[in-house]
């Protein structure tokens, strides 16, 4: 008759009296207790009808299945819509789970308990509130809207509309939310936390921010209990301190170790002489060193970069955002205005977002193009360019220098070729090509009148023209 979908009689337990006090109703009155099927309900009085209404007042109790408990001031079933509202004070417990509201309407057909002005939610590890709520007694899952708030002791989160099963603690995020911890915060528009397994995946502009780097992707996947973060699609990781993006379309990030790692299509960008640089690589690595408080960043295999007025290739790369130091190894090349230099490895140096030196240490070569077939050349054992402004005005070339560069009359017609060898020697540079070349001993010079000579042989020792090489746009840096 009442909270049932059969027809069934309610069995009086017990009550200090009962009464007629109109057709079709029955009052009972002290230490009520009664039972329908298998719901037990136990109150201070009770008005029974005979079309299926049933109304319990004063410290309400109701047992179903002994699965479900509830307790109130007031409640109300009506028959006809199988519907019961539980009113002041209302405790329903479910396992493990923890409703408490004012006001709790129960449908008994569906199994399905929801509030709409307010409730507390207590789990075994999380407390959450939200405006709304329904709860599928059988199935376990409440379904959470407006004003979410969920609190457990490792974080917080902030939403709209939140989903949470409860016997296996799992979360399901299912519009905007914001998660707080103390490391830091999280956005997401949809995605999952699984308490039991600490495993969390957030879609939808997921946006992590940690201390001094944020993270963005299309999907990210954080295991707690490895403290491995793993990022898929669109990603971006941002130093805010070093102001360096990191994009790709998988990063690992592993907290334990200050360590990650982007792949597939990774880029470095950073601002450098109001330009921004490009970097490419197989795979870009950043590890922090707490202790030292110093970042480096290693780039490996294929390794391309560029901006406006530099660019470059080598297998691998270091990078040392704090110490302002670029390492190029194995191969490197670099185009710096019309000037290709080479060497067995080159360092970069960066102050103040702006580059200040370029060193090249063993089999220095410096190449640039002078006209059709026509090459100005430079070698030596080591050698050091100063720049200004973004371009290289000045190189400093030590041990073994050599010298090959083309001369030319006012009207850009080609008098000769001066070669020159000399052990240490400095270059001045204009508009990115050999300007002036002093020499601090003696060199011992042949001058070649360009009569007399074939052009496209005059080539110092391993000469190697690498202009295709040469990234020309961002997208050419994956070529």
């Amino acid at each position: 008759m009442f909270l049932s979908n059969k027809k069934e009689y309610v069995e009086i337990l017990s009550a200090d009296y009962l009464e007629s006090t109109r057709p079709g109703e029955q009052k009972l009155v002290g230490h009520v207790r009664l039972k329908q099927g298998n719901v037990l309900l136990a109150c201070d009085s009770s008005f029974v009808y005979d079309n299926g209404d049933f109304f319990s007042y004063g410290r309400v109790f109701m047992n179903k299945k002994d699965s479900v408990k509830t307790y109130c001031d007031v409640m109300k079933y009506y028959g006809e819509k199988k519907l019961t509202i539980f009113t002041g004070n209302v405790r329903m417990i479910s396992d493990k789970t923890v409703i408490e509201t004012d006001q709790l309407y129960y449908e008994n057909e569906k199994n399905n308990a929801y509030y709409l002005e307010g409730a507390n939610i207590k789990t075994e590890n999380t407390k959450i509130y939200s405006k709304k709520g329904y709860y599928n007694t059988s199935n376990k899952v409440i379904n959470f809207k407006k004003n979410v708030v969920v609190k457990t002791a490792d974080f917080s989160i902030v939403s709209d509309t939140l989903t949470y099963h409860t016997p296996t603690q799992r979360t399901t995020f299912n519009g905007p939310t914001n998660i707080i911890s103390k490391s830091g915060k999280i956005y997401c528009e949809a995605g999952y936390f699984d308490e039991l397994k600490k495993e969390s995946v957030f879609k939808k502009n997921a946006k992590i921010t940690e201390k001094s780097q944020i993270i963005y992707a299309d999907s990210i996947h954080r295991n707690s209990k490895t403290s491995i973060t793993d990022a898929y699609n669109n990603v971006r990781a941002v130093d805010t301190v070093e102001h360096i993006s990191i994009t790709g379309n998988h990063g690992i990030f592993y907290e334990k170790s200050n360590k990650s790692i982007m792949t597939e299509r990774a880029v470095l960008e950073q601002l450098i002489d109001n330009d921004t640089l490009f970097l490419h690589a197989d795979t870009l690595k950043a590890v922090n060193d707490t202790l030292k408080k110093e970042r480096k960043i290693y780039a490996y295999y294929n390794v391309r970069f560029l901006k406006k007025d530099l660019q470059g290739s080598c297998d691998s790369m270091t990078f040392f955002p704090t110490d302002s130091l670029i390492r190029l190894y194995r191969d490197p090349v670099i185009w710096s205005g019309e000037s290709q230099i080479t060497g067995e490895y080159i360092e970069l140096f960066i102050y103040g977002n702006k580059i200040r030196e370029l060193r090249i240490h063993k089999n220095g070569f410096i190449i640039s193009n002078n006209g059709p077939d026509t090459y100005d050349q430079i070698k030596g054992r080591d050698m050091i360019g100063y720049f200004s402004d973004g371009k290289m005005k000045k190189m400093k070339v030590t041990g073994n220098g050599q010298t090959l560069y083309f001369v030319k009359e006012s009207d850009g017609s080609y008098v000769g070729a001066n070669q020159a060898d000399c052990s240490n020697l400095m270059i001045t540079f204009k508009e990115g090509k050999v300007g002036k070349i002093k020499f601090f001993v003696k060199p011992n010079a042949v001058f070649h009148p360009i009569e007399k000579v074939d052009v496209a042989k005059l080539k110092l020792e391993n000469f190697r023209w690498r202009e295709k090489e040469k990234p020309k746009t961002k997208e050419g840096l994956f070529e």
